[in-house]
């Protein structure tokens, strides 16, 4: 079972994004901010971390930047949420290095279909590298 930590300050978004993730196979875990998460990273490593970037304290452009110079924590992958609907903010993620980027408000099923896709692109990579 892959594990996810969804990452947002939002409550009834956590509890919304883990419903739909349970119901279609997931194990998730959640934190309402960047603090919460550096503490859940202390103790376990999942297979995808979904990040708000509107968040008090620091924000999920600056907690992605600190994962990705992590010599540890750099190859989870991540997708980015947002409210920012403007273009440029899906091409800063891609950029930055997310695995994939959604803007709020989204329908959990488009979630759900973002997440599975990127782990069987991720499974196909990893079958690639064994051929190689």
């Amino acid at each position: 079972m892959k594990r996810i930590i969804v990452v947002d300050d939002d409550k009834e978004t956590r509890e919304i994004i883990t419903f739909v993730l349970s119901r279609n196979g997931f194990e998730v875990v959640t934190a309402a901010d960047g603090r919460q998460l550096a503490a859940l990273l202390e103790v376990e490593r999942p297979d995808l971390i979904i990040l708000d970037v509107m968040m008090p304290g620091l924000d999920g452009y600056q907690i992605f930047n600190r994962l990705r110079h992590d010599p540890v924590l750099h190859q989870i992958p991540v997708i980015i949420m947002t409210a920012h609907a403007e273009h440029i903010y899906e091409r800063i993620s891609v950029d930055l290095g997310a695995a994939d980027h959604i803007t709020k408000p989204f329908h959990p099923l488009e979630l759900v279909e973002k997440v599975k896709g990127l782990f069987r692109m991720l499974s196909c990579e990893a079958s690639w590298d064994e051929v190689k």
